[in-house]
């Protein structure tokens, strides 16, 4: 059993309280410590609810952070990943966490694509034509 989770974790825990994912958090807290259900069910509900905070790596310039940055807002959270995992060194697995971690503490929701509304557009012209082809 674990004695203490990371700064990382605990963080992690509290992005899945504010996005209103107990159970995850619940979950994450019992597979990292290995504690009973009902443990990490009360370390969950006592955790204070101070913001998570993503600290960015200390290798990091001020140009590629906000190449990330730019990246995330442009919609593009591979492209983020990709120069973070890049300027770091990390796995690629550690890269898509951090972003997706800082996306999610950002608050910045992922850019839906076009292809719905132009859907739509679609089903809307097939089903006038026959009112078209009336007149």
């Amino acid at each position: 059993m674990a004695d203490k989770l990371t700064d990382e974790q605990i963080d992690t825990i509290r992005l899945e309280l504010q996005a209103g994912r107990k159970l995850n958090a619940v979950k994450l807290y019992k597979q990292w410590t290995g504690s009973s259900l009902v443990a990490a069910k009360n370390y969950v509900e006592g955790l204070p609810a101070g913001t998570a905070t993503v600290s960015w790596d200390k290798d990091l310039d001020g140009k590629q952070i906000d190449e990330i940055l730019d990246a995330i807002q442009a919609g593009s959270k591979l492209k983020a990943v990709k120069l973070y995992k890049e300027a770091t060194g990390v796995r690629l697995k550690e890269s898509k966490k951090f972003i997706e971690r800082l996306t999610h503490e950002l608050g910045i929701e992922p850019r839906k694509g076009c292809a719905a509304t132009i859907l739509l557009f679609v089903i809307a012209g097939i089903a006038t034509l026959p009112l078209l082809l009336d007149s």
